[in-house]
């Protein structure tokens, strides 16, 4: 008998590099149902199963007629009967390609050897249009889920990302997800950090290293976040800042956010785009409730939290990820603030 299908399945606004994304939560053996296979065809007037016309003796080998020695093509294979192949993008010879699933195997043996059982984890799934990019976040099990205050709470998640096309490198990386609003926050750990061009020196097995040092990081992590919440941040100083540092890494419409989500759980926009000012000067209109706002936010953690927020926002998923990354530093230079 099948499973009762427990996936639930949303396409919102997120965007990623222009193509639209739907994102898939679910147990981790329903979710890998959406994740499409792909192959490599010869690049020319027919998608032919991918050869080698001739790469080792360019100038001597014929080529037939309307190929291309140099490329090959990327095609996306159907996930069910009444779907057609889909080229997705070209790519060059010694281009390695990496499927989706072959990245959630290896996901799925890093967590055995770590003694994580696939039925205790939960997954959301993160995946373009015609499947060439793709986000998978595994979320541990409970046991390794930190308490920052009653009703607050963080789980820890691997992350991976990964493009059949080219379009980026494969990444994977170990974050915390505060349950509460859905933020996500990569802290600055170098051991459970990795990405890799996609070529033959490619090695799926780091997955292991970046999970082993991510869960042995966890407790140098809780103490930074406990120490963060034990850390105030004065008025004056969170407002210098906004309007300096801030300003300068992520703009001023997100410093403006920032200053009014710490102060006040309200998100916000710019009354007026053409007001001049500081950041925390600006006029603005209240929008909606932040969920999960760290109030009174007067702490470092706080900060971070309302930080982490804008980054969700992000609509394109690679900024998302980018953003993230940047928080650490971000609230590093808080922290010296005067």
């Amino acid at each position: 008998m099948n499973p009762i299908p427990q996936v639930s399945i949303t396409h919102d606004y997120k965007k990623w590099l222009s193509s639209p994304v739907t994102t898939y939560r679910g147990p981790l053996d329903q979710i890998k149902e959406f994740i499409p296979a792909f192959e490599r065809r010869t690049f020319g007037p027919a998608l032919l199963p991918a050869q080698n016309f001739g790469e080792d003796n360019l100038f001597l080998e014929p080529l037939p007629a309307g190929f291309n020695r140099n490329y090959d093509v990327i095609v996306r294979m159907p996930l069910k009967n009444i779907e057609a192949e889909i080229p997705v993008g070209i790519v060059s010879k010694q281009y390695s390609l990496i499927q989706h699933r072959t990245l959630l195997q290896e996901a799925i043996k890093a967590m055995e050897i770590a003694k994580i059982h696939p039925d205790e984890v939960s997954a959301e799934l993160d995946i373009t249009e015609y499947g060439e990019r793709m986000r998978l976040g595994l979320i541990f099990p409970k046991q390794f889920n930190m308490k920052m205050a009653e009703g607050d709470e963080m789980g820890l998640r691997l992350e991976c990302f990964n493009s059949v096309e080219g379009s980026m490198k494969f990444m994977s990386v170990i974050g915390w997800l505060r349950f509460i609003c859905s933020n996500g926050l990569i802290v600055g750990v170098a051991d459970s950090y990795y990405k890799s061009r996609h070529n033959q020196a490619m090695e799926l097995n780091d997955i292991v290293t970046v999970l082993n040092g991510g869960i042995a990081a966890t407790t140098n992590e809780r103490k930074m976040f406990h120490k963060w919440r034990n850390s105030p941040v004065s008025e004056s100083k969170l407002k210098k800042w906004t309007d300096e540092h801030l300003a300068k890494k992520w703009g001023v419409k997100a410093a403006v956010r920032t200053w009014h989500i710490t102060r006040t759980g309200v998100d916000v926009e710019i009354a007026d785009p053409f007001e001049k000012g500081k950041p925390t000067e600006k006029a603005v209109i209240n929008k909606s409730k932040v969920p999960g706002a760290v109030l009174p936010g007067d702490t470092i953690y706080a900060v971070s939290q309302s930080l982490s927020w804008l980054a969700k926002e992000r609509r394109d998923v690679q900024e998302q990820l980018e953003w993230k990354q940047q928080i650490p530093d971000l609230v590093a230079l808080l922290g010296k603030c005067k």
